[in-house]
């Protein structure tokens, strides 16, 4: 049986043919590609050649397209034993860098642009999943009350509003009384958003199985969509949240709103989509991370100063921001993660993608405006500056291939050094939690 699954790396260059061997159905994906242009999620390089932008899986073309980081070594087509680890790999750090820092920053904010990342309907469906098998589905009570119904008797209503025999001393009798009952609400609008959404989760997850991801397994099928436009789903969430003081049920309406604004804002013509276009950001949290960057040291940086001649005031303006800043003993560390592919050729040229000069010329801005900090405190430390990348060509943590120098008089004395990171070693730092902090 063919594996549904397709594996590339991002960069490399493929045809739909590639992909898909039937030549009437590619007009069937029309929309699909287009919608994948239209997004810069894929890019062409001629009429028939293609290329992703894009880290992470995609369901394309009749398959589940993942797309390996574009260090990595040029990947088998099929399902391989490495393909499918390094994928369940590649997606537990999506997972971790989601939680931490995606989320955190631009779920909560609302980021809809067009360079947000596309992790969120992975969190989010598996949250409420979580949820279900937790609690269950959402069920809403009324009050019944009846005239001498078999319910518990509901004094104060009876005696407000019942007028009683009374006997000859005067002792009120009520022949008639109300009682009280609770009883489940059987056309529960909201329930029946949850088991859609729930319905959307199994289908959605049911694309990775094969891949063996760990993840939970939920067959839940719901033949329908609850009625109404998206629109009107969030209006009732919204109305439901009004009336309801239990967290557990705040917290999932909640969540079934953010999955419904999640998908209207990233309809993509039933494409589901789990990745980034930015992997230089995910690789920047994974270096931050496993070297413990401190922060506190960028509120320490000296800012430009911009003066009004009206007013005469000062304005300063945060503008250098190193990716990575660490003291350690006598040492200070200035390192700026770079998702760039570069090597020196056995003539010694650089090749590959590489830092420009403006990423140059801000890490020797850093370590002059740290040395002149430090040095009006009486310290002294000795001064490490490096670029870091990403590799599999290297058994050892990390390997320096190289340096940068800059020949202008502010500079001559200070150097960046060109580090290759093992990324299997990185990644395993990353998800372990382990050592942290040890890796320099």
């Amino acid at each position: 049986m063919e594996s549904c699954f397709k594996f590339l790396r991002e960069y490399q260059r493929f045809k739909i043919l590639d992909l898909i061997e039937n030549k009437a159905k590619q007009d069937c994906y029309k929309s699909q590609i287009d919608q994948l242009l239209k997004q810069g999620i894929l890019l062409t390089e001629t009429t028939d050649v293609y290329y992703f932008k894009f880290v992470g899986a995609i369901n394309f073309l009749e398959k589940m397209i993942v797309v390996f980081p574009k260090y990595k070594s040029l990947p088998e087509k099929e399902l391989t034993y490495q393909n499918k680890e390094y994928a369940k790999q590649l997606f537990k750090i999506f997972e971790k860098y989601e939680a931490k820092s995606v989320r955190e920053d631009n779920l909560l904010a609302k980021d809809y642009n067009e360079e947000k990342d596309y992790f969120s309907l992975f969190a989010l469906y598996k949250e409420l999943i979580e949820d279900y098998m937790k609690n269950g589905l959402y069920e809403n009570q009324k009050s019944i009350y009846e005239v001498s119904g078999m319910g518990q008797i509901d004094w104060n209503k009876t005696v407000n509003e019942i007028h009683p025999f009374f006997s000859s001393t005067m002792r009120p009798i009520y022949i008639d009384y109300y009682s009280h009952d609770v009883e489940e609400e059987q056309e529960n609008y909201i329930k029946f958003i949850q088991m859609e959404l729930l319905a959307k989760a199994t289908k959605y997850f049911n694309q990775f199985k094969e891949l063996g991801l760990d993840i939970i397994d939920l067959d839940y099928h719901f033949d329908e969509n609850a009625p109404g436009e998206t629109s009107y789903k969030i209006y009732k969430i919204d109305s439901e949240l009004r009336q309801v003081f239990m967290e557990r049920k705040i917290k999932l309406l909640n969540l079934m709103k953010e999955i419904l604004e999640n998908l209207e804002h990233s309809k993509t013509n039933d494409l589901s989509l789990y990745g980034t276009k930015n992997y230089e950001k995910v690789w920047e949290h994974i270096c931050q991370d496993v070297f413990e960057h401190q922060k506190k040291w960028i509120e320490k940086i000296i800012k430009p100063k911009w003066e009004d001649f009206k007013t005469n005031k000062i304005s300063e303006v945060n503008t250098l921001l190193p990716d990575i800043t660490i003291q350690k003993d006598n040492s200070f560390y200035i390192l700026d993660a770079k998702y760039y592919n570069c090597k020196f050729d056995e003539n010694g040229k650089l090749v590959g993608s590489k830092p420009g000069v403006g990423d140059i010329s801000k890490q020797f801005l850093y370590q002059e405006a740290y040395e002149d900090y430090f040095k009006e405190k009486n310290k002294e430390y000795k001064y490490y500056n490096a670029f870091l990348m990403p590799t599999e060509d290297t058994d050892e943590k990390f390997e320096i291939i190289g340096e940068v120098t800059f020949p202008l008089k502010a500079f001559d004395d200070k150097v960046i050094k060109i580090i290759k990171l093992n990324t299997k070693e990185m990644y395993r730092y990353y998800l372990n939690e382990k050592e942290k902090g040890k890796y320099l």
